[in-house]
């Protein structure tokens, strides 16, 4: 319990080899002397490494060129002449085979022995195969093609970084030889490859060509660039003792190489309060020490310098974890976190507000959907939302999905389209989503009618829905949340100029509402009628105080009913009709009830006709004739100066 998951244990030749799971994070593991220093911390022994000798030798020129350094940071050629190619030592191909690797040749069997041993690939060329005796690392051109070791040919294009020589690529980068420089017995000269090469490029390759080594696998993670000298080191040597080559001079070419540990600091106590016990200051130096780490302390305080191949480490908390893998995950003492309920603060309020909105809706008749948060840029140009500054996404699984959604309407328009090509043209939807910005995401509310308003047998009249049948939805929410909504008309680009409008509360805009554009319905392709859309901006329906609901008894004295029929031009609204007459009913008027409206020959042009009736009632007694005709010449006079209104 140390962080290397074992997958399984198999007996393979003369011992068992362990399949270890190395996360994507830790390519120092991936190599015996990197598990052999990890065995070797976990069990507190000594770890004895192989002696690696530092080759000195004539240095060459013109043997390598790379074409740009930010692809190939350090490459270095070793030229070996007069090898002697021929089958390796038992010893060696019996550990390559233990590892699932076929031997083939003791040069070609020596990279990935080194390969396995130190973590640093490695590529032997057959130097007389490489035309004009040099090496190239560049990117492919267009057309190129190579045959690689697998007998495949493999088509190249300029994101392909590959080994080249004077004339052709002999290598993709990283990834696999070629089958033109391989080694055989005919071999007597051998170009010894050791490199370091962009991470990305050869990630990106590998999904390119969809191919794959052990190479590319740590190439991926990226390689320690200062293994690099590590592994041509050890590999030259092996190759002078087992093939009697001799060694004719190397050439390195590298971008600035700056050995950099890395420096964290971390405090003592943090770790035991982490791992939920003390930790004694010895154990944590002994153990970050045999992990290659250098430690000093100065009281509580620990400077910590990772290792050049710990690419991992960061941050103090990456300190702790190896610390907590040393002891091991399944060692370390078990406690519940301690949580103070009282310092986190909850506000139920969103929660017991959506619960609402769900009741009042699904009451009436509408189905509740789910979209996805994500959307596309044609889907917002056919919606005309393609001003809208959308958020988009790095890395989409999909082009449909390369934007984080600005509005509702999209994802709603496509759950109707669906529905229509299945021959459901009757929809009543209403979704809880999120609107995403730059500042931040937003709870929203959508709403949606189109079709017949009823499918009830006892009303065969097919009448459908229309702006008042989302207005009545809204303002049954708002009058369960103690409010009272007001509708301004706006011009707004996905609804219809005639029927658009902003939900006003307490002059906060809290949504809009209307119909929806028919260029909007011509561009998803939707034929089945007219079709009405809101949204609420819920973030600030959770910003309204709480209001309180006050009862009172039902009244028992009799109300007096007058009718008014009024000429108005069209431009007034009801509800500032409404608003007016209350206003002046001087505590006598209870409500204003709408009746009828009325456009027709009778009425001059640019008015239009209202029917409406005002109720005036006491609680604590009758009224008398005389004061509710004074109140109520009083509003139709105010009704006439105000409003310019007829009376009919």
């Amino acid at each position: 319990m140390a962080g290397l998951e074992i997958e399984a244990i198999e007996n393979v030749g003369k011992g068992p080899v362990f399949e270890i799971e190395i996360t994507p994070n830790r390519p120092d593991a991936l190599s015996m002397l990197g598990l052999a220093r990890e065995i070797g911390a976990i069990t507190d022994r000594q770890v004895k490494f192989p002696k690696i000798k530092n080759i000195k030798t004539k240095a060459l020129k013109n043997l390598v060129h790379i074409e740009n350094k930010a692809d190939c940071g350090r490459y270095i050629a070793t030229l070996i002449k007069q090898v002697t190619i021929k089958p390796s030592p038992v010893e060696m191909m019996e550990k390559l085979s233990s590892m699932g690797l076929k031997p083939i040749n003791n040069a070609v069997d020596i990279t990935n022995f080194v390969l396995m041993e130190t973590g640093q690939p490695l590529h032997a060329f057959d130097f007389d195969k490489l035309e004009g005796g040099r090496i190239e690392v560049r990117r492919a051109r267009s057309g190129e093609s190579i045959v690689t070791l697998d007998g495949v040919q493999r088509k190249l294009d300029p994101s392909i970084l590959v080994i080249a020589d004077a004339q052709k690529p002999v290598a993709i980068a990283g990834i696999m030889g070629g089958l033109g420089t391989e080694i055989s017995t005919s071999t007597k000269n051998i170009l010894l490859e050791s490199a370091f090469f962009d991470m990305g490029l050869i990630r990106q390759a590998c999904r390119t060509l969809g191919l794959r080594s052990d190479s590319s696998y740590r190439f991926e993670r990226q390689v320690n660039i200062k293994g690099v000298e590590t592994g041509a080191n050890r590999a030259t040597d092996l190759l002078l003792q087992l093939t009697q080559g001799q060694i004719a001079g190397r050439q390195e070419v590298s971008a600035n190489i700056k050995t950099r540990f890395e420096t964290v600091k971390v405090r003592l106590s943090d770790i035991s309060s982490f791992l939920g016990g003390d930790v004694p200051l010895m154990r944590v130096k002994g153990w970050l020490t045999r992990l290659g780490f250098k430690v000093k302390a100065k009281g509580d305080i620990l400077t910590v310098n990772a290792p050049d191949n710990r690419s991992d480490i960061h941050q103090d908390v990456d300190i702790i974890e190896e610390v907590s893998r040393m002891m091991g995950f399944d060692k370390l003492p078990v406690k519940l976190p301690i949580i103070k309920a009282v310092n986190i603060p909850v506000d139920k309020r969103p929660r017991q507000i959506k619960d609402k909105i769900r009741q009042i809706l699904i009451a009436g008749g509408m189905d509740e959907i789910i979209t996805l948060s994500m959307t596309n840029t044609k889907a917002l140009q056919k919606s005309q939302m393609g001003d809208v500054q959308a958020l988009r996404i790095f890395n989409p699984l999909t082009q449909d999905q390369e934007l984080m959604r600005p509005g509702l309407l999209p994802s709603m328009l496509q759950v109707t389209l669906t529905n229509m090509n299945r021959g459901q043209k009757d929809l009543k939807l209403f979704e809880i989503g999120k609107r995403y910005f730059i500042n931040g995401e937003k709870e929203t509310l959508g709403l949606l009618l189109t079709g017949r308003r009823t499918r009830d047998w006892r009303y065969p009249s097919k009448d459908v829905v229309d702006i008042f049948d989302l207005k009545g939805l809204l303002e049954g929410f708002f009058k369960a949340l103690g409010r009272s909504p007001v509708y301004k008309s706006v011009a707004l680009p996905i609804f219809d100029p005639a029927c658009s409008a902003e939900i006003d509360v307490n002059n906060v805009i809290m949504g809009t509402v209307g119909k929806i554009d028919h260029t909007v319905l011509n561009n998803w392709d939707l034929k089945g009628g007219d079709i009405y859309f809101a949204e609420v901006f819920l973030d600030k329906v959770y910003a309204l105080p709480p209001q309180e609901q006050r009862y009172q008894p039902l009244c028992g004295f009799p109300a007096i009913v007058r009718d008014v029929s009024l000429a108005v031009k069209k431009e007034v609204a009801y509800q500032d009709i409404e608003k007016l007459c209350l206003s002046k009913g001087e505590g006598l008027l209870k409500s204003v009830h709408f009746i009828e409206q009325y456009l027709g020959n009778k009425i001059q042009p640019g008015y239009k006709g209202l029917v409406f009736s005002c109720q005036y009632q006491k609680i604590d007694r009758t009224l008398r004739e005389e004061e509710v005709a004074k109140v109520h010449d009083q509003i139709l006079q105010t009704l006439t100066a105000e409003l310019k209104a007829i009376l009919r």
